[in-house]
């Protein structure tokens, strides 16, 4: 119940809006240039959906414009990713293989991302769109998808720089370092060990205060990950998924993004937190991993909420839980605090994150686990920027079971991130409660272009 309400107060100011969208009463009540004057005209007859004039430019980063006044507008743009990675897995102490199973050195070339992005908007400026198709590492997959899928696919309805809604599929609003699109790294990748929930289909309220210090979120979405249906045997149940998410911004807005390319003479701060709930799944426990009901068939999630629900089964099985077996219900539950700021071409980020799941039939009760990054960048002249980046995973509580990631970078940007070269150097260790723990040493060099 205290989800549901949480979510309904983002929500209600939406539903009011709705409810005064009378012209006779504006009119009469609204200056002309009022916010709510121009949620009328929107949701009023007078949508703009014919232009005899179209204007055509090109902007770095925005892609190629195409401008026909109110009635439309049609950004198309592209990007690829291209990178140079060298492995060497056990090779500090025979210890035991990694956990894909590889041992010794490999080095490798592949197109990581590739991306081609529609966006602007339609009848009105306030009527925003995008859609992004993609494929990942050589087109072996992108947000769930086998080669090609869908990224982003919503639309939605804005007001000035106060409301937002967004229908669709999306980012889940949940962890910094997912929000922040893999386009504005300042590393080669994200965190290898993150936990993020990627993309889901859903529904998105962003409330922010006028002097844009403030932001509310709030997120429901079905709880089955990027480019994916809803099988036949779940047509009874509802994984759906709650966000809450919180900004403060207290010297203006912030965009997301890494690296300090412009050194800001005024301080940006932002402080941010978000609690996810991902509710009643019905799944089979095996003891190890979670199932369908049958207890042999994958679960119907794609993206990263799969990987979620391994994290939790790991947990479980890491504490000795694996005694009892059978149907049971699933309560999963994230929560996030992240902080970040620029200043005078210095950044930093620190993010601390926990998943918990909670079995509620076969008694089994709760277990957790929890991963956090501290990161800080210097811009030292003419796109020249060095950084190191920090990282822990612990796996349960259970001794002996972190992830620990060192990486330390340089990057060089032409044309910000449009056009830039990205290498680092990374070091993860993998603590193991007997025998050695196992090592990965990473070289990496990606170069984007975005236009």
């Amino acid at each position: 119940m205290k989800k549901v309400l949480v979510f309904l107060f983002l929500f209600t100011p939406m539903l009011f809006s709705f409810n005064v969208f009378s012209k006779e009463v504006i009119s009469s009540e609204v200056e002309e240039d009022s916010t709510v004057q121009k949620s009328v005209n929107i949701f009023g007859t007078d949508l703009s959906s014919k232009s005899n004039d179209i204007k055509l430019k090109y902007e770095a980063g925005s892609g190629l414009e195409f401008k026909g006044g109110d009635a439309f507008k049609l950004n198309i743009g592209a990007r690829i990713q291209f990178r140079f990675e060298s492995a060497e897995k056990n090779q500090e102490k025979r210890g035991p293989t990694s956990s894909d199973g590889s041992e010794g050195t490999s080095h490798d070339f592949q197109t990581r991302r590739f991306q081609l992005t529609f966006n602007g908007y339609a009848y009105s400026p306030d009527i925003f769109y995008k859609y992004s198709i993609c494929s990942d590492k050589n087109g072996t997959g992108c947000v769930g998808a086998d080669g090609f899928g869908i990224e982003d696919a919503y639309f939605g309805y804005k007001t000035g720089e106060v409301l937002r809604l967004t229908v669709g599929q999306m980012h889940v609003p949940h962890t910094l370092e997912a929000l922040t699109s893999s386009s504005k790294l300042t590393f080669v990748d994200r965190s290898s060990k993150h936990l993020t929930f990627e993309r889901d289909h859903g529904i998105k309220l962003d409330l922010s205060m006028p002097n844009k210090t403030l932001m509310l979120t709030g997120f429901l979405g079905a709880g089955l990950g990027g480019n994916n249906a809803r099988g036949s045997s779940q047509a009874d149940v509802w994984d759906k998924i709650y966000v809450t998410r919180i900004e403060w911004t207290p010297f203006g807005k912030m965009k997301y993004g890494q690296v300090d390319l412009k050194k800001s003479d005024e301080m940006k701060l932002r402080i941010g937190a978000s609690q996810l709930w991902w509710n009643g799944l019905n799944v089979y426990y095996t003891g190890s991993a979670f199932k369908e009901e049958d207890g042999t068939t994958s679960l119907g999630h794609s993206g990263k909420l799969d990987d979620r629900i391994e994290d939790i089964a790991t947990a479980y099985s890491k504490n000795g839980k694996t005694a009892l077996t059978g149907v049971t219900y699933l309560d999963i539950s994230s929560r996030t605090y992240d902080v970040g700021f620029k200043y005078k071409g210095l950044s930093g980020e620190f993010e601390y994150t926990t998943l918990t799941g909670d079995e509620s039939i076969l008694g089994y009760g709760k277990e957790s686990l929890d991963w956090a990054r501290i990161q800080g960048n210097y811009h030292i002249t003419n796109g020249w920027v060095a950084g190191y980046r920090y990282g822990v995973r612990d796996n349960s509580d259970q001794k002996k079971d972190k992830i620990l990631e060192h990486t330390y970078q340089v990057s060089k940007y032409f044309v910000g991130h449009n056009l830039k070269i990205n290498a680092d150097y990374g070091y993860i260790n993998e603590q193991q409660l007997t025998g050695d723990d196992k090592q990965t040493r990473t070289i990496r060099v990606q170069a984007q272009l975005k236009f």
